[in-house]
């Protein structure tokens, strides 16, 4: 039944009619609570009975939702009224582009490009995110005044997959023509004008099923007629089939390039046609498509008629090697064309629903040689592993048995990803067929392989660099930090071409805590500085060497091998960034040939608030200025917030709850980390990094007394973690050289200060909490794969059995001051667990929200007497990273 004006669904309030179509009818409304206008989309009354088509239409509104995008529509809510279900929509003011078309026939070649330049766009983002729309047409294009274009109706796309039908959607879905029931009429699926011929033959459809629809749809503007006509929907399909467009219709002054794109579009077997819209974008942002061929670095040939031509010209036309290069092996392996300002261009891989880049401080992001493939350590439902992305194919695919995976690098064959997982260097085929333990690496900072089958590394964040074959065997020590230079580590190799040389970034402290880069000869050991204030990863691309600069700035300068230094060369600036977080190593990867692919860079993403949060989520922040915090933990008397920031180096600062004073804990020297306090809330212990060595320290909150040293440990990474209620002990994380990984022990704070382990598993352990009466321990562990939180009897490494207390992945745990609560988060909130004797009750969401939980940086936040927690906030609120940006010749536009 039609909705009448002033209609109400929800808050929604109808203001007349807009259309009908195949799957519902449309109307526009008011949003009476944003006092917005909208459009609501109904099932016909023939729909409404038929299960398969509602859940084909709950579809639609799940599918919309996942689609942010200027050129796309978008999708506000899914209501139940009526005894209907109703999708709220984008209202776009605006004309359909067929209608624009029977007015005004074809467009002039540059109307037609900039209409179709936005089109494509809305369609490739909709297939980075794995959907394809299966019904576009001028119909389904809406123009606003101003020229803008929003593409509608997704309601036919469906997810790509495997091929089996989704749930609520038998196989027929799949076929041109679903038949409601045996009395109705069928539903073309893909409106007859338009649709490829592996829709009109029943098969199903994929990405270049799209670009046939959007090859007919740009020969329209073009010609002002459709590509593919007859006297009724037989007559169309036996067109598409077997006949071709008028290419005659064409005008005259259709530039080649733009003729041979369409063509290219059109082929009937989609094996030989472009194989997607990410594809066709970066043609049409080609200038020999607006007649100066000049510009570009690509020829783009035009050919004759398809009619008449072989079927060998579709594999020699030099347009389908760009074409097939774009998002494949040809292109990413083929020498660079010449240096033009027209050959930079970018591109989005997105990440399935679900998926995110994870671990994306320690260089996540690894190109093949070839440039065929990207590795990344992903996070899917909480558990981190190896995922592969195949650029042919477009298919993201975990990888399996590599849980906890990071820092991923291929041979330099491109058949073996090496990464670091639980302590271990490992190795894998991209195929996942064979997983091999190379050599211990219990907190490794990068590796690179190289042609003689050498592995290099760092096994350690405080080690020298290491070698080992691939094969694995005996590791051997290439490098040592020197003390006396203030050396702290040395890591991110990078093994020259020749397997005769290679790059590494140095830590020094204290001061500045330098990072530089230096050439080492494989031979004579001889090792030469390149250049200053530089992190990783480091790559060598087409004669420039490009590394990492201040505030995510990706840096290029052109490099001898045997002149190494960069002494009198200044580097420019790449035209994009990519984030660089505390380790020294950006998030991004490069091939030989130019090809680059980075996570997006924002330096203001490190600026945080510190808020108090209550129980039901409610925030209020505390005043102090905005910075890059780290961690804030409270005093044990309540009076005091002890916050760890990072700036030219880590520093501790002190706030006072009951003043609002906000002053430094000036230490001596280097970086001060991970601040906690005494349990008489007299002292600071943190983690100081000093001459090369990073230990335990103690100071008077008040910075009356001077700094005393509390450990003196060589070659690991002590970090205090929690002070016991007693007073007695420190809880240390700790994991260096020869360690398989890192684990908890007590540290006394008195006399000589002995030291005894706590937790010590083949996994590592982080963030150990002793509960309020000193008889548990809460810390976390990737004894599972993934990260989870576990309590134990506190006492020995011997004492007691571990209980694992998270079920879906968590960490960060943290005691109510009474004990009766414990306390972790979650990506999307924390949870609690209550806690009577040795009964432990199931995890609860508390409140939702994201909050920076960076693990190993000590308290990311703090519980209060009263309840409340005291947090670091991002001001940019943190989310996964999905998107990956794919940058073509990414050298041809240094600045």
């Amino acid at each position: 039944m039609p909705l009448p004006t002033g209609a109400r669904i929800g808050p929604y309030e109808v203001t007349g009619a807009l259309g009908a179509g195949g799957m519902g009818e449309v109307y526009k409304a008011r949003d009476t609570k944003l006092n917005r206008t909208v459009a609501i989309k109904a099932l016909q009354p023939v729909v409404s009975a038929d299960p398969e088509r509602i859940a084909r239409f709950e579809r639609e509104a799940q599918l919309l939702a996942s689609l942010h995008h200027p050129n796309i529509a978008g999708i506000y809510g899914l209501e139940q009224a009526r005894g209907s279900t109703y999708l709220v929509l984008e209202f776009v003011d605006g004309r359909a582009l067929d209608a624009v078309l029977r007015e005004s026939g074809a467009l002039p070649p540059s109307d037609a490009l900039r209409t179709a330049r936005q089109i494509a766009d809305a369609i490739a983002a909709a297939h980075e995110k794995g959907i394809i729309h299966r019904d576009l047409k001028p119909g389904n294009v809406m123009v606003t005044a101003d020229g803008h274009i929003k593409v509608l109706d997704f309601g036919l796309g469906k997810a790509l997959d495997d091929g089996r039908p989704a749930p609520g959607e038998s196989a027929a879905a799949n076929s041109p023509t679903i038949t409601i029931a045996s009395t109705q009429a069928g539903l073309i699926l893909g409106t007859a004008g338009y649709m490829s011929p592996e829709q009109a033959k029943g098969r199903a459809a994929d990405r270049r099923s799209d670009v046939w629809s959007f090859g007919c749809v740009l020969f329209e503007l073009l010609a002002g007629s459709r590509a593919f006509e007859g006297e009724d929907v037989t007559d169309t399909i036996a067109a598409i089939v077997r006949g071709e467009p008028n290419w005659k219709a064409l005008p005259a002054t259709t530039p080649p390039a733009l003729r041979t794109l369409i063509e290219r579009c059109l082929v009937k077997d989609r094996t030989e046609r472009l194989a997607g819209m990410s594809v066709v974008r970066y043609i049409l942002n080609e200038p020999s498509l607006s007649g100066d061929s000049s510009r570009s670095g690509v020829t783009m040939v035009a050919a004759p008629a398809p009619a008449r031509a072989p079927r060998f010209w579709i594999a020699a036309t030099a347009l389908l090697a760009v074409v097939t290069a774009t998002l494949g092996i040809l292109y990413l392996s083929r020498p660079a064309p010449a240096a033009s300002p027209g050959n930079l261009a970018r591109y989005t891989i997105v990440l399935p629903d679900g998926d995110g880049v994870a671990v994306t401080n320690m260089a996540p992001l690894a190109l093949a040689p070839n440039g065929s493939a990207l590795a990344f350590p992903g996070e899917r439902a909480g558990k981190v592993q190896l995922f592969l992305h195949d650029f042919s194919t477009g298919q993201t695919t975990p990888l399996d048995g590599t849980d906890g995976a990071r820092s991923p690098f291929f041979s330099p064959d491109g058949r073996w990803i090496g990464f670091f997982a639980r302590g271990k260097l490992k190795k894998i085929t991209i195929g996942g067929t064979a997983l091999q333990d190379v050599a211990d690496a219990s907190d490794a900072r990068g590796g690179s392989w190289s042609v003689d089958d050498t592995i290099y590394y760092a096994p350690t964040n405080t080690s020298g660099l290491w070698k080992v074959q691939a094969s694995g065997g005996t590791a051997t020590e290439l490098t040592k930090t020197d003390p006396n230079a203030s050396e702290i580590s040395h890591r991110y190799p990078y093994v020259l071409p020749d397997g005769q040389a290679l790059l590494f970034i140095i830590w020094t402290g204290p001061g500045n805590d330098e990072h530089r880069i230096e050439y080492l000869s494989v031979a004579d050991g001889r090792r030469q500085l390149v250049v200053r204030n530089a992190d990783g990863p480091i790559s060598v691309v087409q004669g420039h060497i490009v590394y990492t600069g201040r505030q995510d700035t990706l840096l290029a300068a052109p490099w001898n091998p045997a002149r190494p230094t960069l002494e009198g060369v200044e580097p420019t600036a790449l035209p994009f960034q990519a984030p660089n977080d505390n380790e020294g190593a950006s998030a991004y990867a490069a091939s030989p040939n130019g090809t680059f692919v980075h996570l997006f860079g924002d330096s203001n993403r490190r600026l945080a608030r510190i808020v108090w949060i209550d129980r039901s989520g409610k925030t209020e922040p505390l005043p102090v200025p905005e910075r890059d915090y780290v961690s804030a933990t409270i005093s044990p008397d309540g009076t005091r917030a002890a916050l760890h920031m990072r700036g030219g180096t880590e520093e501790i600062w002190i706030y006072d709850f009951r003043t609002k004073s906000f002053t430094p804990l000036v230490t001596p020297g280097g970086s001060s980390q991970a601040p906690v306090w005494t349990s008489d809330s007299q002292y600071v212990i943190y983690r100081g990094t000093r001459q090369g060595f990073r230990n335990i320290f103690r100071k008077a909150a008040d910075g009356s007394d001077a700094e005393e040293r509390i450990t003196t440990k060589a070659g690991v990474i002590q970090t205090p973690i929690s002070v016991t209620p007693d007073g007695k002990w420190v809880i240390v994380g700790e994991g260096g050289a020869g360690s398989g990984g890192q684990d908890l022990s007590k540290v006394s704070l008195e006399g000589t200060h002995a030291s005894e382990p706590v937790v010590a598993t083949p996994a590592p352990e982080t963030d150990g909490q002793v509960s309020p009466d000193g008889r548990w321990i809460s810390f976390d562990s990737g004894v599972t794969g993934r990260i989870e939180v576990w309590v134990k009897p506190f006492g020995s490494a011997s004492s007691g059995a571990m209980r694992q207390l998270s079920r879906d992945g968590g960490g960060v745990s943290r005691w109510s001051r009474d004990g009766r609560e414990l306390f972790y988060m979650v990506p999307n909130g924390m949870m609690a667990v209550s806690v009577s004797g040795e009964t432990f009750g199931q995890p609860r969401l508390l409140f939702e929200g994201r909050y920076r939980t960076q693990a190993n940086s000590n308290s990311n936040y703090d519980v209060a007497r009263d309840g409340r927690f005291l947090h670091v906030q991002p001001v940019q609120p943190t989310k996964p990273d999905t998107r990956v940006e794919v940058v073509l010749n990414g050298l041809e536009r240094k600045r």
